[in-house]
This record gives structure tokens, C-alpha cells and sequence, in this order.
């Protein structure tokens, strides 16, 4: 019977961590893909048009404002991702909703304010350089199990992606 609880308890310490874990990791085979295509598109666009493209804000989250856990397409792509010449090489279905922000050199626009996150978002630091710069933004959802959500970010000044939550 000790063997028995032994193990009990062991299950009931590991199962939780390994379900944090596949979280981490789904999301992270997500995010990490979207955001290096577009990461590689802004500086595409950048470079046949001298500018970034308009900014989509933090609200305008693709797919969704909402992330659940449930995938959802990709496919077919808003018209503003058609005109970055977006190629989806990761996955199709999604969990998370994404958007970009831009801005032209000192036109006094700050960091990230993540929609309707509140502070949450403010926790990058992002502090908009003297040149063109943008940043990207992932809203997820991994598991409806949680209250709260996951944010990704990056931009042109740091390509780490820095999060929030992280597999929530």
C-alpha cells in the first residue's frame, strides 16, 4: 500500500507538468513559425516600398479577437495579409489570434497596449526606436482550462519572442 501511494503522489505531482509542458510546446510550434513568416514579410514589403505596411493594431487580432483552444484556419487570409504576400509555412489551424503594429520614425507612438489586455501587454518594455520599426503580436489560448491568456511578442528592434503566460 505504501508503493501504491508512493506512486499516487508522484502521478499527482508529474501529470500537471507534462500537461504545462505540451501546452508550452504547441504553442511554441505555433507561434514561432507564424512570426518568423511575418517577420520575413514587414521586411520584404519594407524593402519594395521603403515603408512598412499600415498598422492592423492590437485589436484587429487574425483569426480571432477570442483564441480558444479549438484550432481554427488560416486559410483564406484577409486581404491585408494577401498584400504582405503572407505563405503560411507552419500550421494552418491556429489557436491563437495574431496582428502587427507599425509606425514611421518618431511619430510619438509607443509600445504595445494589447487591445483590451490592459497592463498584461506592458510587461515587454517595447520602446519604439528613431527608425521604422513594428511589432507583432499573438494572442493564444492553449487550454480553456485557464482564465487567462498567453501572449507572444516581437519586434524589429528584438526578434527574441518574449511571453506572457506561456502555454495558458
Amino acid at each position: 500500500m505504501v508503493t501504491v501511494a508512493v506512486i499516487s503522489i508522484l502521478i499527482a505531482v508529474t501529470v500537471p507538468s507534462f500537461f504545462n509542458e505540451t501546452r508550452k510546446a504547441r504553442a511554441a510550434a505555433e507561434v514561432q513559425p507564424l512570426f518568423n513568416d511575418l517577420r520575413v514579410r514587414l521586411e520584404q514589403y519594407l524593402q519594395e516600398n521603403g515603408v512598412y505596411p499600415d498598422t492592423l493594431g492590437e485589436a484587429a487580432l487574425y483569426p480571432t479577437n477570442t483564441p480558444t483552444s479549438a484550432a481554427i484556419p488560416l486559410n483564406p487570409l484577409p486581404a491585408t495579409w494577401q498584400a504582405l504576400k503572407v505563405r503560411i509555412s507552419g500550421p494552418d489551424q491556429v489557436r491563437c489570434g495574431y496582428s502587427w503594429v507599425t509606425s514611421r520614425s518618431n511619430n510619438g507612438q509607443t509600445g504595445p497596449t494589447a487591445g483590451n489586455a490592459g497592463a498584461e501587454a506592458t510587461a515587454f518594455g517595447f520602446s519604439p526606436p528613431a527608425t521604422d520599426w513594428y511589432y507583432l503580436l499573438a494572442k493564444c489560448r492553449m487550454d480553456d482550462g485557464h482564465s487567462a491568456f498567453s501572449w507572444y511578442f516581437t519586434s524589429s528592434v528584438d526578434p527574441t519572442i518574449q511571453k506572457l503566460n506561456e502555454g495558458q
